[in-house]
């Protein structure tokens, strides 16, 4: 009688979302978040100003761009990508929203919410 080993599916690696902020009277956060992580501060009343966001672990071509309403300025005129800095830094103006979004095959392949 032959036996026949388990075919164990083939590991592929998800890409990993990696993002930092810019936090009110703290500056940068040193360590980049990852993966749904909390970023920024809790139960400090600081407010957030400044964000960047990258992929890393890309099987697929794409970028992940990102676009940021301004206390007083409103929306970005246009989007930021690749761990570009969305929002503002020392002017003491706070993020109000985010939109972000993945192009190419990246889009077609996952979602970010």
């Amino acid at each position: 009688m032959e036996t026949y080993a388990e075919e164990q599916p083939k590991q592929v690696d998800e890409p990993t979302i990696k993002y930092h902020t810019h936090r009110q009277t703290y500056g940068w956060e040193t360590a980049w978040k990852q993966d749904g992580e909390i970023s920024g501060t809790i139960g400090e009343s600081k407010r957030l100003e400044g964000i960047r966001i990258f992929l890393t672990n890309q099987q697929y071509a794409g970028n992940v761009e990102y676009q940021t309403h301004v206390q007083s300025f409103g929306w970005e005129a246009g989007w930021t990508r690749n761990g570009e800095v969305s929002g503002t830094t020392g002017l003491a103006k706070r993020l109000e929203a985010i939109r972000i979004r993945l192009t190419d095959e990246m889009e077609r392949h996952y979602d970010i919410y």
